[in-house]
């Protein structure tokens, strides 16, 4: 009945793998979208032996096993086979959808005789089963699904989507059904605001194993042979899996357009290494595209916290505001050169305005035996100031609240392009000498988050709001106080901004600005 069949490899990995979260994800070209429909209504719940035609019970697969003749493990039955399956297909935007999801669902389920409901914007099957087709533009759409009662979510270019949507989406997986084990599926390729947490649940735990280079003569590329690594068990039980696919685990493509790998062979090496070879380990777009581990992260031996601490530096901490959101306490070492070293942090959630206080003096003074009057300056997000909350019948601010405890917050600067342009001409490396920013490795989230932001879409002058900025929120307002405004190394023909935009432009601009 099926006109065609997944590719071995990458493409039947994905499809047989029982995992509960599997990410089939990598570079462009993989068929991702194709499998993530096939995956949704396809999956094998069911089989049985054949052998010769013959459906064998247990015994007899033993003795033909006995006997050296390998009887076949077949599909028996498969996930819209039973009545009260349902699955959820889900793009961020509903063009998206349209363009790019439905045109692959269409070609596939027709070949089992779904019908598309367009008022319930689902495809459904002879036995009953539905295959849901949806969006998730804004937090509203969200707000529609969560609470379901889905058997399988396949979430397509999940790198669109905020980790704590895919989160609550996951709460509406469940089913009755025991032969329905419950799934989370996702693709997507490296690089949007889903990057960093894509790259730490599923690629970090589930690291791909390179097994070789193969050199392609029909295209004239080299590329490494990635095979999926181990699946990972967390601390509850679940189940991830990771799936690396390159445009090389989709022959069909290869024939029918073997004019893309070319195309992704000219792209810029970044681009190139994401969307070519499904590295993870770079980011295109990011807004601090001048960021290098080996000038911007500082080992523990060229770094010693010591008892002459205080005499050595000025010390500082720089905060952002969160409660849902993390709140983020960085904690600053500046020396005579006018240099700034970030050498700790506090990243921390569902915490009030108190008892973020009371950890941030508890660590201070635990790890570092500093005092609040042993830091020259708190220098906070202006949202500490919005009086929001009651005490003893007066209205508090968060920032009154670390009053309290002996914390007396100075109001940073929030003025988004100064921040930005602050922090990167920053991190900006001179021919000599140091950047004005260094951090120590004891600043994890700092050092995943600040150089993977992404340059804001409508406005290349800012990071992406919606990303994960708290960490450069917190440094940005403490590097405007701390820091000179002019760092001695903006005196170039083009500033800054031209330089940056010309980066993000791939050397495409030719005006000069002011």
């Amino acid at each position: 009945m099926v006109s065609y069949i997944p590719h071995p490899g990458k493409q039947t990995e994905f499809l047989k793998d029982t995992a509960d979260w599997v990410f089939y994800g990598g570079a462009r070209g993989g068929g991702k979208s194709l499998m993530l429909s096939w995956k949704a209504a396809l999956t094998p719940r069911r089989w049985h032996y054949e052998h010769n035609r013959k459906i064998l019970s247990k015994e007899e697969v033993k003795e033909l096993r006995k006997q050296g003749k390998k009887p076949e493990l077949v599909i028996e039955r498969i996930s819209i086979d039973y009545p009260d399956f349902i699955a959820l297909l889900v793009r961020r935007t509903y063009p998206q959808l349209e363009r790019n999801l439905k045109p692959e669902c269409d070609k596939l389920y027709k070949l089992y005789d779904a019908s598309w409901q367009e008022r319930n914007k689902c495809y459904q099957f002879p036995s009953g089963a539905k295959v849901y087709l949806v969006h998730c533009q804004d937090r509203r759409a969200l707000d529609n699904y969560i609470g379901g009662n889905y058997n399988f979510i396949g979430i397509d270019e999940a790198n669109q989507f905020p980790e704590s949507w895919v989160d609550e989406l996951s709460t509406s997986v469940r089913t009755d059904n025991a032969d329905l084990k419950p799934q989370i599926c996702l693709t997507s390729n490296p690089g949007n605001v889903g990057h960093i947490w894509l790259k730490k649940k599923f690629v970090d735990r589930c690291p791909p194993v390179e097994d070789g280079f193969v050199h392609s003569t029909d295209f004239d590329v080299d590329y490494a042979r990635l095979t999926s690594g181990e699946k990972y068990y967390d601390e509850e039980g679940i189940t991830w899996k990771f799936i690396p696919a390159t445009v090389f685990d989709n022959p069909t493509l290869l024939k029918n357009d073997p004019a893309y790998v070319k195309k992704l062979k000219k792209l810029n090496p970044i681009l190139r290494a994401m969307w070519l070879e499904g590295r993870w380990d770079v980011f295109a777009g990011t807004y601090f595209d001048n960021w290098n581990p080996m000038h911007h992260i500082l080992s523990k031996s060229e770094f010693k916290v010591d008892k002459d601490l205080k005499q050595k530096y000025t010390l500082f901490r720089f905060y952002d505001y969160g409660t849902k959101a993390p709140f983020v306490c960085l904690f600053a070492a500046v020396d005579r050169n006018g240099d700034m070293i970030i050498f700790d942090e506090i990243v921390e959630t569902g915490l009030s305005a108190s008892k973020q206080a009371q950890m941030v003096n508890e660590y201070t003074w635990k790890k570092y035996k500093l005092k609040p009057t042993d830091f020259d300056d708190d220098i906070a997000d202006p949202a500490y100031w919005t009086k929001h909350s009651e005490k003893e019948g007066a209205l508090y601010s968060p920032a009154d609240f670390y009053g309290d405890e002996s914390i007396f917050l100075s109001r940073g600067n929030n003025d988004r392009k100064a921040k930005a342009k602050i922090v990167y001409e920053g991190l900006e490396v001179p021919d000599e000498g140091n950047a004005k920013i260094r951090f120590t490795e004891n600043c994890s989230y700092c050092c995943e988050t600040i150089p993977n932001l992404p340059a804001a879409e409508l406005n290349p002058e800012d990071v992406d709001t919606k990303s994960e900025d708290h960490a450069f929120d917190a440094l940005a307002y403490g590097a405007l106080k701390v820091l000179p405004t002019k760092t001695g190394r903006e005196k170039q023909e083009k500033g800054w901004r031209y330089k940056l935009l010309n980066k993000i432009s791939g050397g495409s601009l030719n005006w000069k600005t002011s």
